[in-house]
């Protein structure tokens, strides 16, 4: 366990920023065997793991980019998928019971001096290696500031929820129709609260302009749960509230629960039976966050057993046995001390024996 007296004594950002807290409740429960799964010299933002336990990585531009824009890790190497597709910055990608990949091909990264590609949702075929469907972002629904950053994905209700953490707030894409709506936005809720986390190896890291950017569906689809990354803050609402275009953003803001107030700053989460899974980056860890917890302020909890530190923990990913998935993109780091990137799967022990689907 860390001593914070350090952190405490360099008097850094007290009432503006984000102090890791030790005295939080911490996880007593026997923790995950952690694996290391893959490394790789280029920066990744997103891993999934389809039903059949393949599991795939997406590279946004950067410098260090490969090639290739998405990748499959087999035998812990990247294998180029979907090379015929023409990406431009592919920010997350998720899974679905069906077997398919949806990517999230953000267009051009926030900051860029020249204008971009369309931001675009994509229906792939894993097992063709092939783009179906193409779904363009609509250019009224995307702000001078926007930056596209977290999918997910209900195929039943035929809609896609897409965080922008430039902006802050949560778009909602009609799958069917093509249309697509600012269901959240410019509300404190989608936006970063803190000035800065402070990192225990790196000192602060600015995030005022982190805002909205983890979001995941409860099982049954009725409710989506999302943070900003530069905010302690977890909040919950209603689909339908997201889904029901006759409702002003005024009135779906009345609908969001605050779940807590005590979280960490986070960068993607993944829910894993009654919990959710994210990266705690202050104290570079797993942070465990209990929805069945009466007392909220006391919901959350930090996996400290798993006794190594993830340089910022990222796109967490559930596998067909509920093992856990996620990358580090060492994002608080030099750039010349960032790689290699890493990827690692969390696995509870069943018995005397890991079910493994690699």
């Amino acid at each position: 366990m860390k001593s914070w007296t350090r952190i405490l004594a360099a008097g850094l950002i007290a009432a503006a920023g984000y102090l890791p807290a030790q005295a939080r409740p911490i996880y007593q429960e026997p923790p995950p065997q952690t694996s290391l799964v893959a490394q790789s010299a280029s920066l990744w933002s997103g891993v999934t793991v389809l039903p059949s336990g393949r599991i795939f990585v997406c590279y946004p531009a950067s410098e260090s980019r490969p090639a290739f824009s998405v990748a499959e890790i087999a035998g812990g190497r990247a294998q180029p998928r979907f090379e015929d597709a023409a990406f431009s910055s592919v920010q997350s990608l998720v899974a679905t019971e069906d077997g398919h990949l949806w990517l999230l091909d953000a267009g051009q990264p926030q900051g860029a001096s020249e204008a971009g590609a369309t931001p675009r949702i994509l229906l792939a075929d894993p097992v063709a290696d092939a783009i179906e469907t193409i779904y363009e972002i609509p250019a009224e629904v995307m702000l001078p500031d926007s930056s596209l950053d977290d999918l997910r994905v209900d195929t039943a209700a035929g809609c896609a929820y897409i965080t922008d953490s430039g902006h802050g707030g949560i778009l909602v894409l009609d799958l069917t129709t093509g249309d697509a709506w600012r269901a959240l936005t410019d509300i404190p809720e989608v936006r970063a609260n803190l000035q800065g986390i402070y990192f225990h190896k790196t000192g602060v890291y600015n995030t005022a302009a982190a805002h909205s950017d983890g979001l995941e569906l409860s099982k049954d689809r009725k409710e989506l749960y999302f943070s900003a990354l530069g905010g302690d803050c977890l909040y919950m609402i209603p689909t339908a509230v997201l889904l029901d275009r006759s409702k002003s953003v005024a009135e779906r803001q009345k609908a969001i629960v605050l779940l807590s107030m005590n979280n960490v700053p986070n960068d993607g989460m993944v829910l894993r039976d009654n919990f959710l899974f994210m990266g705690d980056l202050a104290d570079e860890a797993v942070w465990r966050f209990d929805l069945t917890e009466p007392n909220k302020k006391e919901a959350g909890s930090m996996l400290v057993e798993l006794q190594r530190d993830f340089r910022w923990p990222a796109s967490f990913a559930l596998g067909p046995d509920k093992s856990v998935y996620f990358i580090t993109t060492a994002a608080n780091y030099p750039k010349d001390q960032q790689a290699p990137y890493e990827l690692y799967r969390l696995a509870w022990i069943k018995g005397v024996e890991i079910v493994d689907y690699q």
